[in-house]
């Protein structure tokens, strides 16, 4: 009976990771010589790879008398499809950006922070309303968006505007872009988190009836300078524990891990503020101070 259960125990997603990884460096090896962006590159293969499970590729094959059975790849494809998006969402955003803002130039990050600022906030809001208008537009013409209006527009654009700051950096990287475009690109693309929230939060409060306590503009900054100072709270916490840490970088690298979920979390859960720009500020205290404390 043991044996029975062990021979159905579902190890697609075991399956998935390993098949994840090894996709990962085989296409960074063949393209080390390559133009094509590694990011882009992985793409274009998971797009593949989800078509061809659509369409029942991946089946049982009768070769002659034998038998080929790749049933467990569709397997595995669609257990990723299907991973719960939270879980994506919580074990993966917090390190990435955190990364991303340890790993960028503090002294060019402070020569380009307002613009990257400009480029966050109000140029955020353009991007809103004109994303909004072409959405609007297609709807107008009768291109398959059904009952769009301005409202449900714009809480859609408010979820899409927010540029990933993770692939950029790394395609700018592998293109050989100047260090000065890469770090505003990145800056902007983690500040403008704060401006997608809050206008994502009053128009789905305005649509659902809820309204918002107090002003939106009070709401802004609530969320975006409440984050910062979580951020910035608990990078000042690490780094005194850090630096009377000598030499044992188990303590110092799980330490400051496992403050960069901290970090989030707590932004996010106990004082709904922007997890994401506590996760910038934590990145950038630590990269400015708090790198030299490390041993």
């Amino acid at each position: 009976e043991v044996i029975h259960q062990q021979n159905h125990t579902d190890t697609s997603p075991l399956f998935f990771i390993i098949i994840a990884v090894i996709i990962g460096a085989l296409t960074r090896f063949i393209l080390q010589k390559s133009a094509l962006p590694f990011t882009v590159a992985l793409l274009l293969i998971g797009f593949g790879l989800g078509a061809l499970g659509r369409i029942n590729y991946f089946d049982i094959y009768e070769i002659g008398s034998s038998q080929i059975d790749l049933s467990f790849l569709d397997k595995s494809i669609q257990w990723a499809a299907n991973i719960d998006p939270h879980l994506l969402l919580y074990v993966f955003l917090p390190i990435l950006i955190f990364e991303a803002a340890f790993a960028m130039d503090v002294h060019v990050f402070k020569k380009t922070f307002a613009n990257a600022t400009i480029m966050a906030v109000p140029g955020m809001l353009v991007a809103i309303v004109l994303s909004a208008a072409f959405v609007v537009g297609l709807n107008y013409f009768n291109i398959g968006l059904g009952k769009w209006n301005w409202t449900i527009a714009l809480l859609f654009v408010a979820v899409i505007s927010a540029t990933d700051p993770v692939a950029v950096v790394s395609i700018l990287k592998t293109l050989g872009a100047s260090k000065k475009l890469g770090t505003l690109i990145e800056g902007e693309s983690l500040l403008n988190d704060g401006t997608a929230i809050v206008i994502f939060m009053v128009i789905y409060l305005g649509l659902t009836g809820d309204g918002i306590d107090g002003s939106p503009i009070v709401e802004f900054f609530r969320v975006s300078f409440g984050g910062i100072a979580i951020g910035l709270l608990i990078g000042w916490i690490i780094i005194q524990w850090i630096k009377k840490v000598f030499n044992d970088m188990f303590v110092e690298i799980t330490a400051i891990i496992a403050a960069a979920y901290l970090t989030f979390f707590i932004a996010e859960h106990f004082f709904s503020v922007s997890g994401v720009l506590a996760l910038v500020a934590f990145g950038l205290i630590m990269a400015s101070y708090g790198r030299t404390k490390i041993s």
